[in-house]
């Protein structure tokens, strides 16, 4: 079984959740944050089975779609120059930027050599905007190809307890040690699912529109001042860092957009001096500007 995430987080999570161990777990814990919980209270929070098969059969396929062009290969000069603007800030270097598409091209060869060969897919979809728009991205990349695509849907709430209900956005959220839980979700993709699917994501690659969002449902092309909204009507009077709104933004609204595509619009708005900068508080920190309302 080859399982399909959207992000290198995910990846990673699910690379864990394959063979997880909750005794591995409590063994490497080193450190707490304020009083030292016990054994018991340990054994909770890392209790949890593993997936089951090889965490080698973990694949991270596309970056952040739901952003900039689609119009070309996934790791074609379009999708690179979107990564350059979105990472920009971050000082990845040249090296690590070739690393990081050699991964996906690795990925995209694994997950296509499986489908020929009659390996199970299993993707692991969420609405956060990125990860629907890998499940269309996938659709398209095997459509002429006959094989065994399976789906896990995350849903919104999951029950803790009988009193306690879990609330995700984005399989990034969910600890390795809780993925079998949504095993009973998963559904077989059928063939006229995929096409309708892949055709979608045709139509989209021809509107090639700045971003991607999901609205009523459905994955739709919209304006890249699209999200601008939750910026305006979150701006404090007073001043404020550009670190501390993202990040309460990010939490208000779980939609699944990134810290970088905010950090990016509000770039844009000081550009267009709706924002001023008041100083560069940490200049070290990608975002560090103290702001201000114009």
């Amino acid at each position: 079984m080859l399982e399909v995430l959207f992000s290198d987080s995910e990846k990673g999570s699910m690379k864990a959740a394959k063979k997880y161990s909750a005794e591995s777990m409590l063994g490497g814990v080193i450190g707490y944050i304020g009083g030292n919980p016990n054994r018991a209270e340990l054994e909770k929070h890392f209790e949890g089975k593993a997936v089951g098969g090889s965490s080698q059969d973990v694949v991270n396929i596309g970056f952040s779609l739901d952003i900039g062009d689609i119009s070309g290969e996934i790791d074609g000069n379009e999708r690179q120059n979107v990564f350059r603007k979105v990472w920009g800030r971050f000082e990845i270097d040249n090296k690590e930027q070739e690393r990081f598409f050699q991964d996906q091209r690795e990925d995209m060869e694994k997950l296509l050599t499986a489908a020929e060969h009659g390996v199970p897919i299993r993707i692991w979809k969420s609405n956060a905007p990125y990860s629907t728009c890998g499940f269309h991205y996938v659709c398209h990349f095997l459509r002429n190809i006959d094989c065994d695509i399976r789906v896990v849907s995350l849903p919104k709430y999951s029950p803790m307890s009988e009193n306690e209900i879990e609330e995700y956005s984005h399989w990034g959220e969910v600890a390795a040690g809780k993925f079998y839980q949504f095993l009973s979700l998963e559904k077989k993709l059928t063939k006229k699912e995929k096409r309708i699917v892949s055709d979608h994501w045709h139509d989209l690659m021809v509107e090639n529109a700045p971003l991607r969002a999901i609205i009523n449902g459905k994955l739709t092309s919209v304006p890249e001042n699209f999200y601008d909204f939750i910026i305006i009507n979150n701006l404090p009077d007073n001043d404020f860092t550009m670190a501390s709104f993202i990040g309460k933004i990010l939490g208000e609204y779980r939609l699944g957009i990134s810290d970088s595509w905010y950090a990016s619009r509000i770039d844009k708005m000081i550009e267009e001096n709706i924002l001023i900068i008041v100083e560069n508080k940490d200049p070290s920190h990608p975002y560090g500007k103290v702001l201000r309302k114009e």
